[in-house]
């Protein structure tokens, strides 16, 4: 049974928990007892493979290496020595000898705290302790060893040893447990602490936010959704949005499900990594989860905020009241051993529950309005009537504000439209020790939230009872299993499996317009709820067109590494394999939509416009990927340690199970069904060089080089779920085209509304008129990736590190419309007929279409930066990470979608190159600081009170997101049709000190000879003289957004309560110093909106703009994550944690 099946089973007061337990199931949300044991049998069948094929099986690790040179007195080498490494915790050991050349390599243990000992006959044994292995690092312990008995030992402590990397070429940076647990983080999302690392880009105030303009964060001038997410080595994307499934934004910006911050062990982000990482080609983002030790160690924790302890936001202003928020995190861990020194586990569960309400303010008839009207007309239409006794439009409640019949002067209704978030996440990892050979371990992820949220509409602005809400649930499972063949062999394989479920649904879904008489041929309740009701230019009736659309994506990884050392060379080979699978329904304007020119039509029931879709959305989506490599790291001499590789992968074409999806021909200028959108790719190979120098052997002073090419992964919802602004939620080719399973525009029935009768006219069914298409010759995008640093180390405790990072990105994804009128076509047509816009003849004249949007692997980016930091590890109590960059990013689209205009489509698709210019997350100049001190103790009386006192907290400074400002509502201006032209620059651009006068708008004016006397004409023609029409020359983001300044501080109270039993008490502020921060105006929530220009000959020139843009929000509200996101007011958070 399908899910559109499902549908017309669904009980009448079916909402959110039927959808979840019944549609979801046949979506594959939820697993029946049957398809569970199937699952399972297949986990194991795949496990025994792997466990049966290590040793001759031959990647990504998230484990590390401890590795040195072993060296007598005199410096010379010591071959066949004895080196035996143990974890501290859990008893793990590991033994290896020296090769020829007295190098040793101990790869594959897991992150934690080690002993390296040394031992050879006719000389003392060397034990170093406390040698810390960081995840994907490599951990140098070189050894010399003293004449004597192998009985004599001499100690040293791993705190010694420098902290400068040595072998590794791997740019990138390590946050540990301690740093992580200890700095406050606004919702203790980890995607924050990523901004902690150099070369990391975007709007701090929208770091986690998917639905944001170009996904969570850039790394050295990669794309926002080049990002490679790992947990405990395996695949945790989102195959739909090249997101990280968990964390990954719902249907505001708050993370829809959480990883609990205290089950992260290590976080790290490499960039110009080895061959053995793959997938994309930004940052990969390596978590690893905490294990078991052979002591029980647990927690316990609550975190608290309400808003009614924080600062005003800097647009709510006295008399209103304050903006209401709680928050409440809560949760615990425990782990332990089960068999000592064998098996351990670790369990963490972390809840959520959030609330608050997003004021803003609405236009809505006044009630006199709609008396006169009434009064004049006489008796209401009843289903108007009947829509109307639901009190859609809630009292005007601004003094002062005035309506007519069709809009508002100003607001005239303050909302505050409540919101909430319920989350609850449980983490589990078993770790089993088999014998020092061979070791197991298993991890299982879940997660499962409700949003609700006022989803922004277009009309003027959001009334209460319309929100979306969102139910997620996510699932990870990883295996691990470690076989260390000899010595000098080790394998490592690993299999995961991960599961995003989510939904997007109106809250009024439980209702059925046919209860009032509003007849829209709604089968079921699935699509039940209102349907988008648009009165002139009043608030509207109604949740967006854009839901209900749901969907599933389950990704299986499996993944397998040889290490073998071979005198001074390491080499690595490595196979990956990657299917993901979709399955989604995404049902745009299948609610229906009408439009009424005024109030009073609106009481008539008289629509002015509208109409509805229908057909089969259900899809269900594939792809296959494979990927080979080889690498060595090879230590030429004792100083230079050269690191060569190449990869190879395959990103299999996305293909639909029912061969659902259609291309375009322009032949007949119809779509056509194939069974695959674009040619295979083969290609893709990846050569990778680099080095890193010694200077004084000393391990103190290091330079550090390399230049790599990596390819990524196509994100699907390019074909499944496209974003061009020119058609609000148009759905991708999956969907789309003109064959007999594509969904269908059906128009209006015509004349007033009657109580029953359909609304919608069946018979008028056809093709939409647009289509989001794919290139057939589409290629997959690569970046090249150079650096050269230095990283000098001061002391044991701190480095610092300078150097020249660059990107240069090739064959990225963009899209134009290929149906555009040409300038030609446009002024010929202008000047015959003296209308432009939707009247122009387009290139495919004879085609259903209008747009004819084909995405396209031809944009190209560059980045150059200057990057340096300064890390300094546990110097007297006080750590600290000092970042500064300067760099400059250039593309022609910053992502494969428009989530926001012109970011992925050109305004003149006949001209894309002409887009070139800053990216959308250029950000000049970055300066971040994270620090942590603990008080020493103190003696004396009243010991308890004094010690255990301390305090972290991060600086983030940063320059503004570049933008550009487009007309939104204003009209077409260049005649194409396309819609958000960009205006003429006619004078110099001036900005302002205060967010009311940001930027000087005289400098602005219509693209086209301006004349007041031609009628507008709704907006197409926009007074524009005939045959003057053209694209604006404002730059695509040349305008300079606000910049972000902002730190976060937390002070805390350690207090033994036992000798193993700790009380911490924390009082964390976000935003101490109460700094405004003003949401980018490229945030997707505003499209800077250029305006009206001027039709008044007295106020100025005829067609230039008047006046300032004003900044109008804040960043945590810009993004849709009140609070919680960055750049919102002073907040401040308690919190009390147990730890034994």
């Amino acid at each position: 049974m399908s899910c559109l099946d499902c549908q017309s089973t669904l009980p009448q007061e079916h909402h959110l928990k039927p959808m979840r337990e019944q549609c979801f199931e046949n979506r594959g949300g939820y697993f029946s007892p049957s398809t569970a044991r199937r699952l399972v049998m297949r986990v194991w069948m795949i496990l025994a493979v792997v466990v049966l094929a290590a040793n001759v099986l031959v990647a990504q690790t998230f484990r590390g290496t401890i590795l040195g040179t072993v060296t007598d007195a005199s410096g010379a080498v010591v071959s066949g020595a004895q080196v035996t490494v143990r974890n501290a915790n859990t008893g793990l050991e590991r033994t290896t000898r020296t090769s020829a050349d007295g190098s040793y390599s101990v790869p594959e243990l897991p992150i934690g705290t080690y002993a390296v000992t040394v031992s050879q006959s006719g000389f003392q044994t060397s034990a170093t302790t406390g040698v810390v292995v960081d995840v994907a690092g490599e951990r140098r312990v070189d050894v010399s060893l003293r004449p004597g008995q192998v009985a004599e030992r001499v100690e040293v402590s791993g705190e010694s040893l420098p902290q400068v990397e040595t072998t590794s070429t791997v740019v990138g940076g390590t946050l540990t447990s301690e740093t992580i647990a200890n700095i406050p983080v606004n919702g203790r999302d980890y995607m924050k602490l990523i901004y902690l690392n150099p070369g990391i880009a975007g709007s701090p105030d929208q770091i986690s936010d998917s639905p944001g303009s170009f996904g969570t964060f850039s790394m050295n001038g990669s794309r926002g959704r080049a990002n490679n997410f790992l947990l405990d080595g395996t695949d945790m994307n989102d195959g739909y949005r090249n997101d990280p499934a968990i964390n990954e934004a719902g249907v505001f910006g708050d993370p829809a499900t959480i990883l609990p911050i205290d089950a992260v062990a290590e976080l790290r982000v490499l960039s110009n990594y080895e061959a053995e990482y793959g997938r994309n080609s930004g940052a990969v983002v390596n978590i690893v989860t905490k294990s078991g030790t052979n002591a029980w160690h647990g927690s316990l924790l609550e975190y608290w905020r309400s808003g009614q302890f924080g600062a005003r936001n800097y647009f709510n202003f006295k008399p209103d009241a304050k903006n209401s928020f709680l928050n409440n995190q809560f949760g615990g861990s425990f782990g332990g051993p089960i068999v000592k020194d064998k098996t351990f586990f670790y369990v963490n569960y972390e809840g959520q529950r959030e609330s608050g309400a997003q004021s803003g303010t609405s236009c809505v008839p006044d009630p006199n309005q709609i008396a006169a009207d009434l009064a004049v007309i006489g008796t209401p239409n009843p289903v108007t009537a009947a829509i109307l006794a639901r009190n859609p439009w809630p009292t005007p409640n601004i003094p002062g504000a005035v309506s007519d019949d069709s809009s508002c002067v100003t607001n005239n209704l303050a909302t505050a439209t409540p919101f909430k978030n319920r989350v609850d996440s449980m983490i589990a990892k078993i770790d089993h020790n088999f014998n020092t050979n061979n070791l197991l371990t298993g991890r299982y992820y879940f997660g499962d939230s409700d949003q609700s949220f006022p989803f922004a509409q277009l009309a003027a602005g959001i009334l209460p009872g319309f929100n979306t809400v969102t139910p997620t649930r996510v699932q990870l499972v990883s295996l691990s299993y470690v076989k260390v063949v000899s010595g000098s062999q080790v394998n490592e394989a690993r299999l995961g499996w991960n599961r995003f479920a989510e939904g997007f649904f109106p809250e009024d879904q439980s209702f059925n317009p046919a209860s009032i008489g509003l007849n829209t041929g709604v089968a079921g309740p699935y699509e039940g709820g209102l349907p988008a009701i648009n009165v002139g230019s009043f608030s509207q009736i109604g949740a967006t067109n854009g839901v209900p659309r749901n969907r599933v994506d389950a990704n299986w990884h499996f993944i397998d590494n040889y290490s073998w050392k071979s005198g001074s060379h390491d080499f690595k080979f490595g196979y990956e394999f990657r299917r993901t699978t979709i399955t989604q329904v995404i049902e745009n304007t299948f609610r229906g939509k009408l439009s009424f020119d005024t109030l009073s039509d609106f009481l008539q029931g008289i629509p002015s416009g509208g109409g509805q879709r229908r057909g089969n959305t259900l899809r269900h989506t594939f792809e296959n990927s494979h990927g080979f490599y080889v690498q060595d790291s090879f230590r030429w001499t004792p100083k230079l340690t050269l690191n060569l590789g190449v990869r190879w992968d395959y990103f299999g074409v996305v293909g639909e199970k029912d061969n659902l999806f259609y291309r375009f021909n322009p032949v007949s200028g119809n779509t056509d069904p194939v069974s695959q959108l674009y040619d295979k790719d083969y290609d893709n190979f990846a050569p990778r060089i680099a080095f890193a120098y010694d200077l004084t052997g000393k391990g103190q002073t290091v330079i550090r080089g390399g230049w790599g090419m990596f390819y990524d992964a196509f994100a699907q919802d390019i074909f499944l779920g496209h974003f061009p602004w020119n058609c609000f939620f148009c759905p991708g080719p999956a969907y789309a085209g003109t064959g007999p399973t594509a969904p269908l525009s059906v128009s209006l029935t015509g004349g007033a509304l009657n109580p029953n009768v359909p609304v919608y006219d069946v018979a008028s069914a056809g093709p939409g008129g647009e289509f989001f298409g794919a290139d057939p010759n589409l290629r997959t995008p690569y970046t090249q990736n150079f650096n050269l640093n230095l990283q000098q180390g001061l002391g044991s405790k701190a480095v610092f590190q300078v150097g020249y990072v660059g990107t240069k990105g090739t064959k990225l994804f963009r899209f134009r419309d290929i149906n555009q009128p040409s300038q030609a076509q446009i002024t010929a047509f202008d000047l015959a007929n003296g209308v432009s816009g939707y009247g122009v003849p387009r290139v495919f004249a004879s085609s259903p279409l209008f747009y004819i949007n084909m995405e396209e692997s031809k944009s190209s980016s560059i980045y150059h930066a200057l990057q340096t930091s300064l890390r300094m590890s546990n110097w007297r109590g006080f750590s600290s990470q000092v970042n500064f960059v300067w760099s400059h990013a250039i593309d022609d689209a910053s992502d494969s979608e428009d989530f926001i205009p012109n970011q992925a489509q050109p305004t003149n698709s006949f001209n894309p190159n002409g887009e070139r210019g800053n990216s959308s997350f250029d950000i000049r100049r970055r300066f971040t600081w994270n620090f942590a001190y603990e008080i020493p103790k103190m003696g004396g009386s009243l010991a308890k009170l004094k010690n255990g006192w301390g305090f972290d907290g991060v600086v983030n400074l940063q320059d503004g997101q570049w933008f550009h400002l487009n007309y939104f509502f204003e009209g077409d201006y260049s005649g194409a049709g396309e819609g958000f032209d960009r205006p003429d620059v006619v004078g110099p651009i001036r900005y302002g000190s205060l967010p009311n006068n940001f930027l000087d708008m005289t400098a602005f004016a219509a693209p086209c000879t301006f004349d007041p006397s031609i009628p507008d004409s709704g907006g197409s023609e926009a007074n524009c003289v005939p045959g003057t029409r053209h694209f604006g020359n404002l730059r695509r983001n040349s305008l300079l957004g606000p910049n972000f300044k902002e730190l976060n501080f937390s002070l805390f109270k350690n207090t033994a309560l036992t000798e193993h039993v700790n009380l911490e008490i924390r009082a964390e502020f976000f935003n101490l110093l109460n700094h405004p921060n003003f949401a980018s105006p490229i945030l997707p929530g505003f499209i800077a909106d250029a305006g009206t220009p001027n039709t008044d000959p007295t106020a100025g020139p005829l067609g230039h703009h008047l006046g300032s843009y004003a900044l109008t929000t804040t960043g945590d509200v810009g993004i849709g994550n009140p609070f919680l996101g960055g750049g919102g007011p002073r907040g401040i958070q308690f919190a009390a944690k147990i730890t034994f």
